[in-house]
């Protein structure tokens, strides 16, 4: 099920200083850092998933920053989960370029925060929109299609719920992910 939100927008647009690395949904387990986890496994099966479909690795490509240093009015999001475990990062999706059907197994954040087994389809992940919906951009949560959104919308989802999100106009569609437990 999907939540759908608001908060108010502290911040400006500081996540075009952000250092981005490139990642393919394709290839994003490294092959020489195998975590042995039902997390990792759950993502490899994906990977292996999507090569029998030939799914191409370049339209697949987006933008990821891992907990950069965040400024007072982005640190204001975090204000929320003070109480929790939690973890964040910007996705930056670029046009012509989809986060295809997928569901996320949260490997990061089990391995780094110790979350035991049975609380695995506890984690939620809310994203909060950086940027304003633009022509040709649509996220999807399972039966729930979105578009339109306002800088400073969120939507929040538990467990392993299928989405994607799609960029066939010409603008960035920029979210920060909060996940939490």
């Amino acid at each position: 099920m999907l939540t759908k939100g608001s908060i108010p927008v502290t911040w400006n647009e500081e996540w075009k200083t952000f250092d981005w690395k490139e990642t393919l949904m394709t290839n994003e387990i490294p092959k020489d850092d195998i975590w042995d986890t039902p997390a990792t496994r759950k993502k490899l099966e994906l990977e292996e998933m999507y090569a029998k479909m030939n799914i191409s690795s370049e339209c697949t490509k987006h933008y990821m920053s891992i907990r950069p240093p965040l400024t007072e009015g982005l640190k204001v999001v975090l204000d929320t989960y003070k109480t929790v475990d939690h973890n964040y990062n910007f996705l930056k999706l670029t046009a012509g370029h989809n986060l295809i059907k997928h569901y996320d197994s949260y490997a990061t954040f089990i391995k780094f925060n110790n979350i035991p087994e049975k609380d695995h389809d506890n984690i939620k992940r809310t994203i909060v929109m950086m940027t304003d919906w633009s022509f040709g951009q649509m996220f999807q949560v399972e039966n729930s299609i979105e578009t339109h959104w306002k800088v400073g919308t969120t939507y929040t989802w538990q467990g392993e719920a299928w989405h994607g999100l799609g960029n066939f106009g010409f603008d960035d569609c920029v979210v920060m992910q909060v996940t939490w437990l």
